[in-house]
């Protein structure tokens, strides 16, 4: 799922109010991975598959213990290649569950509610079939896009609740997607210093999504929420998650389940905006709290999009 920039948050954390902070009392923070775009996000270096980039992001997973990663996925791929169907099956057989992402990721507010919910509809067959009897009613908008338009946003909440859905909310993001077609790029021209350049650029973005989320979650809702990390099934990924995992654990994650995450009060779905972006963000904005003002940023990723060609 590609996404438009995110607006960065504020990172200064306030030493003097560390006495008061919630993780004085709980060290560290729960998490839970969410990986998008499965079976088949952007680009693929060369000599690299679908199936070698989901055995790394389960090979990654598995040897830190990770309980769950819930992988949402768009059918389109697997109508337009049958053989991705495995790296779908390869995902249920580490036993990691699936979702929605909508069948061709559709942007909502481009296409509205009908060819929307036309979409959603159309990745149910699939996901019963790998699904097996358990619930897999949770939708990742696609690009985080949940209806603008007040009554657009309205009929897709009415649907959702008429089928059975949750929500898959967000809380940290460090644009992982924007590295996937980039390193493919790199590897055709063979540009090892670029690559090695983007591996920094990506582990500082990581480092930064952290300490933001952390921030406006104490100054936002006044305590730290139960997070929910959105990563993307891509082949640069695949190859820094060990380095990603390490910097969160690093950092006081404890690995939590999506359910167990979102049963948080953070992620309540009854709010005029929900679903649309990063949850901190549309909580800052509905309350009028300024968490960007004079605050570093996550860092710009727009060169990117010109390394390597």
């Amino acid at each position: 799922m590609k996404l438009p920039m995110i607006m960065a948050f504020a990172i200064g954390l306030v030493a003097g109010s560390a006495c008061t902070d919630a993780r004085a009392q709980t060290p560290g923070f729960e998490v839970a991975i969410t990986v998008d775009d499965l079976p088949a996000h952007g680009d693929l270096p060369p000599g690299v598959t679908r199936e070698k980039v989901a055995a790394d992001f389960l090979a990654a997973l598995k040897a830190a213990n990770v309980p769950e990663a819930y992988g949402f996925i768009n059918g389109v791929y697997v109508a337009q290649d049958t053989s991705t169907y495995k790296t779908l099956q390869m995902w249920r057989d580490a036993g990691y569950p699936l979702g929605n992402h909508g069948f061709s990721h559709m942007n909502i507010n481009d296409v509205g509610l009908a060819a929307f919910e036309g979409d959603i509809a159309g990745n149910e067959e699939l996901l019963t079939s790998l699904m097996a009897g358990e619930d897999w009613h949770y939708l990742r908008f696609p690009f985080l896009a949940a209806g603008t338009d007040p009554t657009l946003h309205a009929g897709i909440m009415a649907y959702l609740k008429d089928h059975g859905y949750k929500i898959a909310d967000v809380s940290i993001n460090f644009n992982d997607w924007a590295y996937t077609d980039t390193y493919a790029r790199c590897m055709v021209k063979g540009d090892q210093a670029a690559i090695e350049k983007m591996k920094l650029q990506y582990m500082a973005g990581v480092k930064a999504s952290i300490a933001v989320a952390r921030y406006g979650s104490q100054k936002v809702y006044g305590r730290e929420i139960a997070h929910v990390l959105l990563l993307h099934e891509g082949a640069f990924t695949a190859l820094m998650l060990p380095q990603v995992i390490r910097e969160f654990e690093a950092e006081g994650a404890r690995f939590v389940t999506l359910g167990h995450a979102e049963r948080d009060a953070a992620y309540a779905d009854d709010e005029d905006h929900a679903g649309d972006g990063i949850v901190i963000e549309r909580k800052a904005r509905e309350k009028g709290i300024d968490i960007v003002n004079g605050a570093p940023t996550l860092g710009d990723i727009s060169n990117l999009f010109e390394l390597c060609q």
